[in-house]
């Protein structure tokens, strides 16, 4: 393992938050954020969201309907707290540590969504996520009614069923609507955070911080080829030939007909000739 992270507290509560059958998300991503920050702000970050939230809440008893305990939130989330997609610098690495996020008022959508959802439980509203390719939102699913969806990253935008539709389809999906509206587990929302901060390392080149984020991933979905493969290549360039070459050579045996398999052995391949050099 990378930098001894085992070893990190932070490792061995995000093992405890993400013990089955009911995964602590909220404590997961603030674990993954203490890690590579070397912080924990879990107390200070949840002190926070429990003030947003008792602000909200006597709107919100006050309110009559489910739509207007909604724009309630909205309205706080938004415009009073200032909460916003974070477009001019994307790829921060800031934008995955849900810490940050609440500082900042700014970060992702999967990031952005996580804190929605985490108010809107506060206020009494069981939101849950909307996890699109490329793109993930909140919705909440009235009874014999169709979801009403909220676009975090966007300032609120309400997406219509129509609307979901077509950006599916524009992504080259075909299926059933409402088979990407089955709410994701904590699972895959922390699995989709990790793997956005993992592209934003990599982008910009902290390797072994990359590595790290992999391995919490792998703890979480241990068979995921893709990520194996990317810590064999990052464990490459960390100088570890060794262990690249097993997660590597663990790749080709999970995706024998991976499109990029040639390419992976002959990395594979320039690999162990290096050593045996």
């Amino acid at each position: 393992m990378i930098r001894n992270s085992l070893a990190h507290p932070a490792r061995n509560a995000f093992l405890r938050a993400m013990v089955p059958p009911a995964p602590d998300i909220l404590e997961a991503a603030l674990c993954i954020a203490w890690e590579d920050q070397d912080s924990d702000r879990r107390s200070a970050t949840r002190l926070i969201l429990d003030d947003m939230a008792d602000a909200m809440t006597s709107y919100i008893e006050a309110a009559e309907t489910l739509l207007d305990h909604i724009n309630i939130i909205n309205t706080a989330f938004f415009d009073d707290l200032g909460f916003h997609g974070n477009e001019a610098d994307y790829n921060a690495v800031a934008n995955s540590y849900l810490d940050q996020v609440v500082l900042n008022r700014t970060g992702l959508p999967i990031t952005l969504s996580l804190v929605y959802i985490a108010l809107a439980r506060r206020c009494g509203l069981a939101f849950h996520g909307v996890a699109l390719p490329g793109h993930f939102m909140v919705q909440f699913r009235p009874r014999n009614a169709d979801p009403i969806i909220i676009d975090p990253f966007r300032g609120g935008k309400r997406w219509s069923m129509s609307e979901v539709a077509g950006y599916l389809q524009r992504n080259g999906q075909h299926t059933n609507v409402q088979e990407w509206l089955v709410p994701p587990t904590p699972e895959q929302c922390i699995v989709r955070v990790l793997r956005n901060l993992k592209g934003s390392l990599v982008l910009y080149g902290n390797y072994p911080a990359a590595a790290s984020a992999i391995e919490r991933i792998l703890v979480v979905e241990p068979s995921s080829a893709p990520d194996i493969r990317d810590y064999g290549l990052i464990l490459s360039r960390l100088n570890r030939p060794a262990q690249s070459v097993a997660y590597l050579e663990r790749y080709a045996h999970l995706s024998p007909d991976a499109p990029d398999l040639q390419s992976v052995r002959h990395h594979a391949k320039t690999i162990l000739g290096k050593v045996q050099n």
